[in-house]
């Protein structure tokens, strides 16, 4: 181009200065460089597709991390080490060149074209989602974060890691186990300090259990602005109860879904409770990549930002691994056209396999499912997720391709996915699901968690007591956003009165010091729950706000309610357990109209807690104690209750919260400390802390 304007340029100076025709060589090469021209800008500016290329080169090559490995008995442990920088960015920023409108810009380093809309974002190492970790279990787990957000603290939680080594906590033991690491658990107030701006905090843990986990952000309104990534922790083939059951469990075939909106964690938390700002999610994401904006000139068949892809071949069984790391009230329903799904794990917990037509997936939740492609027409399918409750208001979906390679070019994106998909399609699949919203136990084709069976024999004796957790939303003034002087919640108007949901009644609150590492510099007047709440100390009005901690003994078997009172909203909530594994033993709902799944509460779909103590001390709730399932996340049906078994084998201070975002931030969750202060890990040597300056 630079020659074409320099012939060009002494093309005019000849014909400025007399009238003398340009040479036959010099016409023959401009004519060559104009064609090299068009067919340059067609190359760079078309709407290339995976038929472009081989689809093993369609990613950027990146550099496997040595502890991406073969996992194999006997073999020494790796010690794993992880650079997190933490910081802001944008989606389709400078990065990306012309994404969409070149696809392969798309792939460039540290693009994040999301759905094609752009938004800040805060990512780790530029990547959206940030960086996968992949080890074999036993492995040690390093991770130094880097907070590089110029006014904001930050942690990273790796949820569904035990935090007690590779020796399985047992309890009676009278040695402290030494690998235990409870305060990489990664909670502000609870088990460290925040990192705050231009700090590094370093992680340390034993890569235990074996499964497919996730890391996020555990600082307020950061995960849902993409701080959170992969977390796979691999076994030897002798030790995998499922190994025969599939050929291939690959890097690339782990699929992390977000609901996923256009502004900011921020900008949408302070309209929704200041004012009646939406708290709805606008598209998906599946690997940091949707298809919302249509760049093109027409509807059909548009111009969109590429969507996820995963490449298989005929003949062969695949492990996927799926990780919902949703923010909001989104449950997810995912399929593949014409693949059943064999639900062999969830949690990073085996279970007994089960074939299904689609599965649901609750935030924070994880489900490992074998693909058979046997007798499969070689062409490319859609993986399908469909939004449910708040999402299905909006119709939120998204969607990844499931190409199989049969030796030819693969139809390009743009020819597979033409115009705007269809929500329909993508929810109430005919036939068998897992993990139904609002569901209890015994239907064959809607089937519960609490009708899976673990893949390990085991029979459970009677838990040595029983703790009864309910919720609600109440209909108080909640003092962090209002004044009972001036504009309680019976004062405001429209959708301003906003509820607050608590826990037996209790808000959380997080102590400025850490329990863990400075219970000496808490005060205790101000730990609570509902056997001790003092109403002078902790409640304002009908309020009661506190460092809500309920006393496990160690070793001790629990029983515990979670239940549902059923107001003001047909809904379902997924709750979290940090640094533990239950077991679920019932569920069940017991409204009076089953079949209402969402929106406001129907006549008698609401119920209390003293309903389901009465109805278990009558010996009308049966658990369960035959190799019932593993979790560490799991739903609650609407006015209804889930119930699960700990075993409080390893000490420390553990969070339990809803995973919703928002409801986890305003204080819905409670903190269990298992054991006594002489059964906790000895603290590191100069363990940061923190505390209040006055």
């Amino acid at each position: 181009l630079i020659l074409l304007d320099s012939l060009l340029q002494e093309k005019q100076k000849m014909n400025s200065k007399t009238n003398s025709f340009i040479s036959y060589e010099v016409k023959a090469m401009i004519t060559l460089l104009l064609l090299l021209e068009a067919f340059a800008l067609s190359s760079c500016c078309k709407v290339s597709g995976a038929n472009d290329q081989d689809p093993k080169q369609q990613k950027l090559q990146i550099q496997t991390h040595p502890c991406e490995r073969e996992c194999q008995s006997g073999k020494e442990p790796k010690r794993c080490f992880y650079k997190f920088e933490v910081e802001y960015s944008g989606t389709l920023n400078k990065a990306c060149f012309d994404c969409p409108l070149n696809i392969t810009d798309c792939s460039r380093p540290d693009c994040n074209p999301a759905d094609g809309i752009e938004r800040r974002i805060i990512t780790v190492n530029r990547k959206l989602p940030g960086p996968a970790i992949v080890v074999c279990k036993g492995d040690t787990i390093v991770v130094e974060v880097l907070n590089k957000l110029p006014a904001a603290t930050t942690s990273v939680h790796f949820h569904g890691l035990f935090m007690h080594g590779e020796k399985d906590a047992t309890a009676g033991n009278e040695e402290k186990n030494p690998q235990a690491t409870p305060w990489s658990d990664g909670v502000p107030g609870v088990t460290q300090c925040p990192i705050l701006p231009g700090q590094t905090f370093k992680y340390e843990f034993v890569a235990n259990p074996a499964g497919t986990h996730w890391w996020h952000s555990h600082a307020a309104l950061q995960r849902e602005d993409g701080m959170y990534g992969q977390l796979i922790i691999k076994e030897p083939d002798d030790e995998n109860i499922h190994r025969n059951l599939y050929d291939k469990d690959l890097a690339e075939h782990v699929l992390v879904i977000e609901d996923w909106v256009h502004k900011s964690g921020e900008d949408m938390f302070i309209p929704h409770h200041w004012d009646d700002g939406s708290n709805k999610a606008t598209s998906f994401l599946v690997n940091g990549k949707g298809r919302f904006h249509n760049f093109g000139v027409n509807k059909y068949p548009g111009l969109f930002t590429p969507v996820e892809e995963i490449f298989v071949e005929q003949g062969k069984r695949y492990r996927l691994r799926i990780i919902n790391a949703g923010v909001s009230l989104c449950p997810v329903e995912m399929s593949i056209d014409d693949h059943n799904l064999t639900v062999i794990s969830s949690d990073g917990a085996d279970i007994k396999p089960i074939q299904v037509n689609s599965l649901v997936l609750h935030n924070g939740e994880r489900y490992d499912v074998i693909i058979d492609t046997a007798a499969k027409v070689a062409k490319t399918y859609l993986i399908k997720f469909g939004g449910l409750m708040d999402c299905g208001a909006n119709k939120i979906h998204g969607t990844a391709l499931l190409r199989y390679k049969n030796g030819k070019y693969l139809v390009q994106q743009h020819k597979i996915l033409k115009g705007q998909t269809k929500y329909s399609s993508y929810i109430n699949i005919p036939g068998t699901q897992l993990n139904s919203i609002n569901r209890g136990q015994g239907d064959l084709k809607k089937v519960s968690v609490a009708d899976l069976r673990s893949a390990r024999k085991e029979i459970l004796k009677k838990a040595d007591r029983t703790i009864y957790m309910s919720y609600i939303f109440h209909d108080t003034s909640n003092p962090d956003f209002y004044d009972d002087r001036t504009y309680s919640f019976a004062d405001v108007i429209g959708k301003n009165n906003l509820r607050t949901p608590m826990m037996n009644n209790i808000s959380l609150t997080f102590p400025v010091s850490p329990l863990l590492s400075q219970i000496e510099d808490v005060d205790i007047s101000l730990f609570c729950n509902s056997e001790n709440l003092d109403p002078e100390v902790h409640c304002k009005g009908g309020f009661c706000s506190c460092y809500h901690l309920y006393q496990l003994n160690y070793g001790e078997e629990i029983d515990m309610f979670i239940i549902d009172e059923g107001l003001p909203w047909d809904v379902s909530h997924p709750f979290h357990l940090h640094g533990f594994h239950f077991k679920v033993l019932a569920m069940e709902r017991l409204g009076a109209s089953p079949e209402y799944l969402f929106g406001l509460n129907g006549p008698g779909n609401n119920i209390t807690r003293q309903m389901v103590i009465d109805r278990d001390l009558a010996g009308d709730i049966p658990r369960n104690l035959d190799s019932p399932p593993n979790k560490d996340t799991v739903a609650v049906p609407d006015a209804g209750y889930t119930l699960i078994r700990i075993r409080a084998d390893n000490p420390g201070f553990w969070l339990m919260h809803c995973h919703m975002s928002w409801h986890a931030h305003i204080g819905m969750g409670v903190i269990f400390k298992v054991g006594s202060q002489k059964d906790l890990p000895k603290m590191p040597s100069k363990f940061p802390k923190c505390g209040n300056f006055v």
